[in-house]
Formats: structure tokens, C-alpha cells, sequence
């Protein structure tokens, strides 16, 4: 309960206190103090109108807290004050848009990088790229027969083509010697030697006899010339007749050298594969068999995995990052736009917090911005109250600022969830304000509420000091028909604190009592028992009762 609510209830109890006492039972029309005092009223039927009465504050509802995008960015001009009144689209402020670019520019680096990346993993493989699988499948079970092959000829050798290697070099050795003795027991190449020798020295002794004549004539002289060119002719022959000679022998006898040498290899092999398989040589093949075997199953899981399409999971990956990126570039793009700031409806600047050359931030409030045409009243609503407040209710709003003026409205709205300041939790509803044209409200005032929340007509009403609350529910005390008392259970409806609606428990005529304790004299309570708006008839005491 507010203060306000508290003093009135106070002066009411007060006022009654003071008047009580007229009609008393058991006691006189005036009494000493420190006594107590009953008094009789009869239900009667009348109108009821409760309210609540909170405080509240003045407030735009189109307002707007304007900031800047990004961070650390500089304020270049400020264009209105405090108090300007600026149109729509009114440039307010703007700042450097340099770093702003920047990152537009990076942002769609990145956007098209992502876009880049999504698309290849919607389609990753071309049909050249499945054409090298399937020709990788073909190779590594091509690879794979041959190292199998390898060792089955590993662990079982045959001996035959051993044996005939054998018999092959030892064929071969046969006929390298062969042909080295021919070619040593052949006559014909020293008679051929001894032949070009003869014709080198007679060549030699041609020459000699020209060169005895100690004048030759020009014709000897060309007889000379020919007589020494055949005789360098027939040493070059007899020299390269030797030389061949020499080669052929050395031929002959490395080709012995050779087929001794295959002869020894294909024996040493015939020896081992008698002797059994090599541990080393099967490890080996084992091994390239299942070196083998492991790049055949990658090249065929290789070849399904394209054959599949994209993996699912790359595919959300990047278009994750491809919206992400997209939605970075639109940000980056919007706060480039928003580096100047324009005014988002028609209204007048309440607040101007920025100054050129400012550094701002984002969460940073540059400039206040608000339409002051439409005001409305926040009230605060106690938590106690806030079940009593209904959309549409009728308010009466006054202002400290203008005193003596009283202005309607209306609850536009309940709160589901309040706000707890000073451990005490309460409820802001906006109220709407009618005939405030031409007074100079401004938002933040302090405004005093009085909300309708009931009203009743011509119900059974008694008085709200006369309710007593226990623990099986609400209860009156009547005057019964024999002057009796008797406690009555009731059901009680609305009350304004001073009257309560009584629903089900009592009849238009009964005598209810009503208990006072004062310190002072009274002299009755029933001009505290008035209401203004449709009060109830109060009949003279002591008459009425139960039927």
C-alpha cells in the first residue's frame, strides 16, 4: 500500500472513531474514554466504486536511444542540440566511415571465400576426379595380384626353371670358350697380320728409294707425296688389323668371364630354392602383399566416398560458415550505413551525448530522440494491487506540476513480470492520456493515478469494519430477531476500504454491528458510513433485523 492510500484509510478510521457512538447497545450516546463502542447498521443496497491510486511518471513512447556501429570510431560533426525539433531523416551526427569500410572489405573477403568453400563442397568431385578413382581401383588390384604371385612363387619355387637356367649357362659357358679357342687357333688372322706388315715395309722402302734423289723434279716430288701417304696408309691398316685382333680376343675371353659368372648365379639360386624358401624373401612379400591389399581398400573407399556425394557434415560445416560470413558482411554493410545517423521518425532531441571528435562505441547512447506528441503515464503498480488492474480500466491523472487539473485515461496493458526496488516488487502499466493538449508535459514528470479497478450498482453493502476475517473464511455479527447476537459467515465481493460488497451471507435489511474502539466521546458513525456516489440508506438504529 502507498502512502497516499495509508493517510486516507487513516483519516477514515479516525473520523469514524470520532463519530461512533450513536445507537450504541450496551453502552450511552456518549461515553468517557478508552471504551468500546458498537453500533448497528442495516444492509442496504447501493453503488460501489473501488480504485487504486499509484504514482507514475510521464514518458514518450516513441523514443529512441540512437548509437553508432562499430568501436573506437571517431565523431566527425554533431548537427542538433537538446530540445531541437528535427523531421524524419534529419542527419543528427556522423563518423568516420575509414574504419567502417575496412571492414566491409574484409567481411566480403571472407563472404566470398565462404561462398567459394560451400560451393565446392556441394559438388567436390568432377568426373575426371571419379575417372583417377576408378583407374586407382584398377592399379592397386593389379598391384595386388602381382605381389600375391610373388609370393606364391616365394614360398613355392620352381625348381625346373632353376635347373634350366643351369643347363642354359652351362651351354652358354660351353660356347664363349669355344669360340675363344677358334678364335686363338685361327691362322688366318696372323697370315692377314703378317700380309698388312709386308705391305707397310715395302711401302716404307718405296718411300725410302724416292727420297734418295737429291733433286727431284716437280713430278718426282708428287711420286714422293703418294709413296708416303701409302706407306702411313699401310702402317694405319697393319696398326688397326692388331688392334682389332687384340679386341676380338679380349671380347672372347670377357664373354667366358660373363657366362662363368651366369653359370655361378643360376647355380647359387638352384642351391637355394633346393634349400627352401628365404624367411627374409616371405617376410617380405607378406608384406607387399598386404601393402598391396591395404592401398586397394583406400583406393575403393576413396572411390565411394566420391561415388557418394558430399559428406553431410561438411556440407552444414560450410554452409554454416557461408551464412555466418554472410551475415558479418550485412552487419559490416548496415554499420557503414549507419555511420551517419538519421532520425528515425519525426520527433524532438532530448538528449545530444557526443561531441566531434569523440571516440564512441556501439553501446554507447549518442543522441535521444523522442515524439512528444503522444505522451503516456507509467504508473507503479504495488504487487499487492496489480491482480485489481485490467486492460481498458478508467484512470484519473493529476501532476504536481499543475495543480488543480485533472486529465482521463485508460490501462493499456498488464505486466506479467514486475521489477523488485527496495524489496518491494512493482508492476509498470502504461496508461494512456487524454486532454493534455496544450499543457507542456514533459517526459520524466511525477503524475498521481486513481484507477477504477471495480464498480458495482446497487448491491447489498455493508461496512468494511463490520467484516471480520477468521480462519474459516469472512464473518459479520448480526442482531437477531429475538436482540440476540449471532456471527454470520459471508462472501464478500468488492470494497473500496470503506464500504464491501456483501455476495452471499446476508439480506437488505439486516442489522449488521459494527464494534469501534475511542478514546474520545462520539456521537455516531454514520456520516462515516456516507458514500458519494450512490450511498446507501441508513435506517434508524435499532430497527431492522433478521427475518
Amino acid at each position: 500500500m502507498n502512502r497516499r492510500k495509508a493517510l486516507g484509510t487513516g483519516l477514515l478510521i479516525l473520523t469514524l472513531l470520532s463519530l461512533a457512538g450513536c445507537g450504541a447497545t450496551g453502552a450511552s450516546s456518549t461515553a468517557s474514554t478508552s471504551a468500546a463502542y458498537t453500533q448497528t447498521v442495516a444492509v442496504a443496497r447501493g453503488n460501489l466504486v473501488a480504485s487504486i491510486t499509484p504514482t507514475g511518471e510521464v514518458y514518450a513512447p516513441k523514443q529512441a536511444e540512437l548509437t553508432f556501429p562499430g568501436n573506437n570510431v571517431t565523431v566527425l560533426e554533431v548537427n542538433v542540440a537538446a530540445g531541437q525539433y528535427v523531421e524524419e531523416g534529419t542527419v543528427l551526427a556522423r563518423v568516420d566511415p575509414v574504419p567502417l569500410q575496412r571492414a566491409v572489405d574484409q567481411a566480403r573477403a571472407e563472404y566470398l571465400s565462404a561462398k567459394k568453400a560451400w560451393e565446392e563442397a556441394q559438388k567436390p568431385y568432377s568426373e575426371l576426379d571419379r575417372k583417377k578413382a576408378e583407374l586407382a581401383v584398377a592399379q592397386a588390384q593389379t598391384a595386388l595380384e602381382e605381389a600375391k604371385q610373388k609370393l606364391e612363387d616365394t614360398l613355392h619355387p620352381d625348381l625346373k626353371d632353376a635347373q634350366a637356367a643351369v643347363e642354359k649357362a652351362q651351354r652358354q659357358l660351353r660356347k664363349a670358350q669355344d669360340d675363344l679357342k677358334a678364335l686363338q687357333n685361327d691362322p688366318s688372322v696372323e697370315e692377314n697380320l703378317q700380309y698388312l706388315e709386308w705391305l707397310a715395309n715395302e711401302a716404307e722402302a718405296e718411300h725410302g728409294r724416292l727420297l734418295q734423289n737429291p733433286n727431284p723434279s716437280e713430278a718426282q716430288q708428287d711420286q714422293i707425296w703418294l709413296a708416303r701417304n701409302a706407306m702411313l696408309d699401310a702402317q694405319d691398316n697393319l696398326e688397326v688389323a692388331r688392334a682389332r685382333a687384340a679386341l676380338n680376343l679380349l671380347n672372347a675371353q670377357f664373354k667366358v668371364t660373363q657366362a662363368e659368372w651366369a653359370l655361378a648365379d643360376a647355380q647359387e639360386a638352384l642351391a637355394e630354392l633346393q634349400a627352401g624358401p628365404d624367411p627374409v624373401a616371405v617376410a617380405q612379400a607378406r608384406n607387399a602383399v598386404a601393402q598391396a591389399e591395404y592401398n586397394l581398400a583406400k583406393a575403393q573407399d576413396d572411390l565411394q566416398t566420391l561415388l557418394a556425394g558430399p559428406n553431410p557434415d561438411d556440407l552444414a560445416l560450410a554452409e554454416a560458415r557461408y551464412k555466418a560470413a554472410e551475415a558479418a558482411l550485412a552487419e559490416a554493410e548496415a554499420n557503414l550505413e549507419g555511420a551517419v545517423l538519421r532520425a528515425p521518425f519525426t520527433g524532438t532531441v532530448l538528449a545530444v551525448n557526443v561531441q566531434p571528435g569523440d571516440k564512441v562505441s556501439s553501446n554507447q547512447v549518442a543522441i535521444v530522440l523522442a515524439d512528444l506528441r503522444v505522451l503516456r503515464v507509467l504508473a507503479y503498480v504495488d504487487e499487492t494491487e496489480i491482480s485489481q488492474v485490467e486492460r481498458g480500466q478508467e484512470v484519473v491523472v493529476t501532476f504536481d506540476a499543475f495543480p488543480g487539473k485533472r486529465f482521463t485515461g485508460k490501462v493499456l496493458e498488464v505486466p506479467l513480470q514486475g521489477k523488485l526496488v527496495g524489496n518491494v516488487v512493482t508492476y509498470e502499466v502504461p496508461v494512456s492520456l487524454e486532454g493534455v493538449e496544450g499543457v507542456p508535459l514533459k517526459p520524466g514528470m511525477t503524475a498521481n493515478l486513481r484507477v477504477v479497478v471495480g464498480r458495482r450498482e446497487q448491491v447489498l453493502l455493508v461496512p468494511a469494519m463490520a467484516v471480520e476475517q477468521t480462519d474459516e473464511g469472512y464473518v459479520v455479527r448480526v442482531v437477531e430477531l429475538d436482540g440476540s447476537q449471532g456471527v454470520v459467515p459471508v462472501e464478500v465481493g468488492l470494497s473500496d476500504g470503506v464500504y464491501t460488497e456483501v455476495v452471499r451471507g446476508l439480506n437488505e435489511g439486516d442489522q449488521v454491528i459494527v464494534q469501534v474502539q475511542s478514546t474520545t466521546s462520539t456521537t455516531g458513525m454514520f456520516g462515516a458510513m456516507r458514500r458519494v456516489e450512490g450511498e446507501p440508506p441508513a435506517p434508524p438504529p435499532g430497527e431492522g433485523g433478521r427475518p
